[in-house]
């Protein structure tokens, strides 16, 4: 998602590991209609493959101020239980928005911390924001549990026990690139 008016945008490194050309498309608003706009020239500004954080630029020439989503303020307050929607594309479905919960605030997995939700998350939803109801960026949609290991395990097949790195690790990131967010 994009988080700044020069094109600056994070994702997760997962999406972009292994490409050579990244292309960004973009939905701009004109006269109540939605237009798609593929942009072709996008930098790599920083990658941490261990966060699973990627921070890019667009960097065409003739490309317009874009509209930054919000970063929550503090995302210490989201309170569980909480409504909490993803915007992506899964399974090639665009601007697709699911709904769901915040399950908890603190699921460590791997040695990190996560936001756990209910709201549904398939591939393609990778890397696009997970927001609370006034609009801010709470966490970056990264994964899902792995319902046939799970179902390896134990016989049962999970459903929507997904994952988003926390908004105040994307601060983090952020600042240590020497990047602010608008």
């Amino acid at each position: 998602f994009i988080m700044r008016e020069d094109g600056h945008l994070i994702t997760n490194f997962h999406v972009i590991e292994g490409e050579t050309r990244i292309s960004v498309e973009v939905y701009h608003q004109r006269d109540g209609q939605l237009e798609r706009k593929t942009y072709r020239k996008v930098r790599i500004v920083a990658m941490n493959k261990f966060a699973d954080l990627a921070l890019l630029q667009i960097t065409e020439k003739n490309a317009p101020k874009f509209h930054p989503v919000p970063l929550a303020a503090d995302p210490a307050q989201l309170e569980v239980g909480e409504r909490v929607f993803a915007i992506g594309s899964p399974l090639g479905l665009e601007r697709t928005v699911t709904e769901g919960i915040v399950s908890t605030r603190k699921r460590q997995m791997e040695g990190a911390l996560y936001l756990q939700t209910s709201t549904p998350i398939n591939p393609g939803n990778s890397g696009g924001p997970l927001l609370d109801k006034s609009g801010n960026v709470v966490g970056l949609v990264t994964s899902k549990l792995d319902a046939m290991k799970v179902q390896k395990i134990t016989g049962d097949i999970p459903q929507n026990i997904n994952f988003a790195i926390k908004a105040s690790i994307l601060r983090s990131f952020l600042e240590t690139n020497e990047v602010g967010y608008e």
